[in-house]
């Protein structure tokens, strides 16, 4: 009840989380920010925009910064992990760019590290953003999307938590009933 206040007294912080959250992590904010729209804390066409510029300019932020990382010899240990997490991926990201951005953003903690090394690996600028905005898009449509329609299916199904709810409960209350007849017998029997 608190979290619906605060969403509806400052949307435009909500708004603003959304943008600069989704330049530093993509898969729960995304899907939150589908399943908070449906619900009508965000209008659908600003979240989308907002998401969509978000994503593709911290991703470019992102290949920016590798590019920085593969001319200086700073930060070698970061260095190093990216290299150890991404070596396998070097030759999909280099023939397969599209592609391999696409299934990064899939895989949990493995987008970032795969964008800084796109930038490491000096793919060109236009072959990244084209291959970018193309996984962006699909991968908005998707994991958004799942949010969206969970939201959905949330609404649908509301009014039978209650009685989930009251279920456990009755069950807890029941096995604690249990707990203590047992734990009374067995202390009479000693």
């Amino acid at each position: 009840m608190i979290l619906h206040h605060y969403l509806v007294a400052h949307q435009m912080l909500g708004y603003a989380i959304i943008f600069f959250g989704m330049m530093i992590e993509g898969d729960i904010l995304l899907f939150t920010a589908g399943f908070l729209t449906h619900q009508g804390y965000f209008d659908i066409g600003i979240a989308l925009i907002l998401v969509f510029l978000g994503t593709i300019i911290g991703d470019n932020i992102w290949y920016v910064l590798g590019e920085l990382l593969g001319e200086k010899k700073l930060f070698l240990k970061v260095k190093k992990f990216i290299e150890k997490a991404t070596s396998p991926f070097d030759e999909h990201l280099k023939n397969r760019t599209a592609r391999t951005l696409f299934i990064s953003k899939f895989a949990y903690g493995l987008c970032k590290p795969i964008l800084l090394k796109a930038g490491a690996m000096k793919i060109s600028f236009g072959k990244f953003i084209k291959a970018d905005l193309v996984a962006t898009f699909i991968w908005i449509f998707l994991v958004g999307g799942l949010g969206y329609l969970s939201s959905a299916s949330f609404l649908a199904i509301k009014h039978y938590l209650r009685y989930t709810e009251l279920t456990l409960l009755l069950g807890i209350a029941i096995f604690i009933l249990i707990s203590y007849i047992i734990t009374k017998i067995s202390k009479k029997e000693l």
